[in-house]
C-alpha cells in the first residue's frame, strides 16, 4: 500500500507586528489569488486524483485549503501537529531577507532561533512526524493525499525522511508542492521539493 504525498506550503499571509492573542494571520489578496491558482492545478489532476485533503488548523493554512475543498470536493481533515514552529508567537513575518545575510537566517533558525523567539528543535520534529505519520495511517490505501501546512513543517519532515543527523530548513515557495511516497512499513521517499509550475504558468 502507497501513499503520495503533496505537502503544500500555505499561501501568502498577512504580517503581523504584535498580537497578545498570538498571531494567526489569514491570507493576503495575493494569497487567495495563489491559492485558488493551486486548486485550478490540483483539479487538473497532475498527480492523479487526490483522495484526501488535510490542513494545518492555523488560519493561513486554512484559507489555502479552502478553494481546494471546493475545487476538490474533499472535506477538509485539521490536523493540530503540523501546526508552524511559530504557533503561539505574537508576531509573523520575520523573514530570511531582513537579516544581515541568508546565511545568518538560516544558522538562526536551525539553532531553534527567529526573529527574536525561541523554540524547541527536538520537540517540533517530534510533533511534525507523529502528525504525518497519523496522516499517512489513516490514508486510503494507494492514494494521493494533499496536505496544506507550512515551509518549517516541510522542512522538518523531510530532514526526518532524508535522515539528516540535524533538522534543516528550506526556503519553499508560498504554494508550492513537495512529493513524497510513502508505504505501511514505514519507508518514506522524496519525490520532489518546492515545485511550483502552477505559479509560473500563471506568470507567462
Amino acid at each position: 500500500m502507497t501513499t503520495e504525498l503533496l505537502l503544500i506550503r500555505h499561501a501568502r499571509p498577512h504580517a503581523v507586528t504584535h498580537d497578545p492573542a498570538g498571531a494567526d494571520p489569514g491570507l493576503t489578496d495575493e494569497g487567495v489569488a495563489q491559492a485558488q491558482l493551486l486548486a485550478d492545478y490540483l483539479s487538473r489532476r497532475p498527480y492523479g486524483e487526490v483522495s484526501g485533503l488535510v490542513s494545518s488548523t492555523m488560519r493561513r493554512a486554512r484559507e489555502t485549503a479552502q478553494p481546494l475543498q471546493k475545487a476538490l470536493g474533499l472535506p477538509v481533515t485539521l490536523e493540530d501537529r503540523i501546526v508552524e514552529v511559530d504557533s503561539g508567537w505574537k508576531n509573523y513575518g520575520t523573514a530570511i531577507d531582513q537579516y544581515p545575510s541568508r546565511r545568518a537566517g538560516w544558522e538562526d533558525l536551525n539553532s531553534g532561533r527567529f526573529g527574536g523567539n525561541t523554540f524547541d528543535l527536538g520537540a517540533f520534529r517530534d510533533r511534525v512526524v507523529s502528525g504525518f505519520d497519523t496522516v499517512i495511517d489513516n490514508a486510503a490505501p494507494d492514494s494521493v493525499v494533499a496536505v496544506v501546512c507550512h515551509g518549517g513543517v516541510i522542512s522538518t519532515f523531510l530532514s526526518h525522511v532524508l535522515g539528516t543527523t540535524k533538522m534543516f530548513f528550506v526556503d519553499v515557495s508560498y504554494t508550492s508542492v513537495t512529493r513524497l511516497v510513502t508505504d505501511g512499513d514505514g519507508y518514506r521517499e522524496v519525490v520532489s521539493v518546492n515545485e511550483t509550475n502552477h505559479i509560473e504558468r500563471a506568470l507567462v
